[in-house]
């Protein structure tokens, strides 16, 4: 059986369609959030919140459905993943965390900057059913 990052890599491999500079980043996405599972600086606090990013990535149908979009649809996916990464390393204090478990082609903290700042490109007005979908309001209180 194939890992998803491989999976992942698989369906994206020929796509050449909107956003596909970030999307050819999904499977590091996806690699940055297993390992910071792994990572002792990962507070425990944040372990559920990174487990979602997880969770949305490999659920079928999610807010912005790879089903219906193709590649295309992994913008939400990547979105999540690139706020979590955020969150990772606002709460340590440290691009560390980051830099340490990341594999991508491009630095990883330009690259968060950057999808955060293209939130409505991305995303349009999805965030809160993003948010809503994984249930961080919950997860933000423990």
């Amino acid at each position: 059986m194939k890992r998803f990052d491989n999976l992942l890599e698989e369906d994206i491999s020929e796509y050449e369609g909107k956003f596909s500079d970030l999307i050819r980043e999904a499977p590091a996405f996806f690699r940055l959030m297993t390992r910071l599972l792994d990572d002792p600086l990962l507070p425990g606090r944040l372990s559920q919140l990174v487990i979602a990013s997880i969770a949305y990535f490999i659920k079928p149908s999610d807010i912005i459905p790879e089903a219906d979009l193709g590649p295309e649809g992994y913008v939400d996916d990547i979105f999540l993943c690139a706020f979590v990464a955020e969150k990772v390393m606002t709460e340590t204090g440290s691009e560390g965390i980051l830099a340490n478990n990341w594999d991508g082609k491009r630095p990883v903290i330009p690259l968060i900057k950057e999808i955060l700042k293209r939130e409505k490109e991305l995303i349009g007005n999805d965030r809160d059913c993003i948010m809503e979908f994984i249930g961080y309001d919950q997860l933000n209180s423990s």
